[in-house]
């Protein structure tokens, strides 16, 4: 009875060692292991070359870049250029750290604000005012129609040795003459109608 006790004993101790090795056999863990992250919370004050914006103006918070890191949605300013609650929340745990820019948009571009700053993801609210130096884009310039250019009328005087230079005197002399004769016409017809 006593050996097969101690088989038991044994038995139960390997069992035991093997599950302890089993369990002990995860994957070595280099980093630290994943953590959750939040959402960041900004609110704050804009001023836009020295004033706030104009009511409704676009802001956004970037990480990275806005093209290929992260975009928040954007939010309208109030009429005193204040906002709240701004949300930055990426889906991309490796955003953790990085910096947020500002940046106030219109349809024809965007301003940077001169303040940034880093991305905790730790779901906490944050006041930070913001200062933009340079004005809103605005469109580019129409360009003016460019005038058509206008020929230079060239004087042309008759050239010497033409024969229509010779006739245009007769035709003048002939026209001239006719207008004088159709003209003692209507004065002595007039003059008859008042006798």
């Amino acid at each position: 009875m006593v050996g097969r006790f101690s088989a038991i004993i044994s038995l139960v101790t390997v069992l035991l060692i093997a599950a302890f090795a089993v369990l002990g056999a995860t994957p070595n863990q280099a980093e630290r292991p994943p953590q959750p992250f939040f959402q960041d919370f900004f609110s704050g004050a804009v001023l836009l070359q020295g004033s706030p914006p104009a009511e409704g103006t676009i802001l956004i918070a970037c990480i990275d870049s806005c093209e290929d890191g992260f975009q928040s949605p954007p939010y309208s300013l109030k009429a005193d250029g204040t906002f709240h609650q701004l949300e930055v929340k990426p889906l991309n745990e490796e955003l953790v750290g990085h910096t947020i820019t500002f940046y106030l948009v219109n349809e024809f571009g965007r301003v940077r604000a001169l303040e940034s700053r880093p991305y905790i993801g730790v779901f906490d609210f944050y006041v930070q005012d913001l200062t933009f130096v340079e004005p809103m884009p605005l469109p580019d310039p129409t360009p003016l129609p460019e005038p058509t250019p206008r020929a230079t009328p060239t004087a042309s005087l008759p050239v010497a040795g033409d024969p229509s230079v010779a006739r245009l005197p007769k035709i003048a002399l002939m026209a001239g003459g006719a207008a004088v004769v159709a003209g003692a016409g209507l004065l002595m017809a007039a003059r008859r109608k008042e006798a």
